[in-house]
């Protein structure tokens, strides 16, 4: 799959897990609750799959419940 990554606007390649390291396009916030893109990969992953639920904000979305989990170890 290919997504857009929004810093350069360039198509590049979703995250593959059975074939990228995680910690090398991703980090989480301080309080678990947004996953961070650190290169196109990352970023282009985050856009197209919303895996933040930008659109959605408060108790209904899952960086809500990521800080749940956080909470609970």
């Amino acid at each position: 799959m290919i997504g857009i990554d929004p810093d350069s606007q360039t198509e590049t390649p979703l995250f593959n897990p059975r074939q990228d390291y995680w910690r090398s396009h991703f980090i989480w916030t301080t309080n678990c609750s947004k996953i961070v893109g650190q290169t196109a990969i990352g970023r282009a992953t985050l856009q197209r799959l919303d895996l933040n639920d930008e659109r959605y904000p408060g108790e209904d979305s899952i960086r809500q419940a990521r800080w749940f989990w956080q909470q609970g170890g």
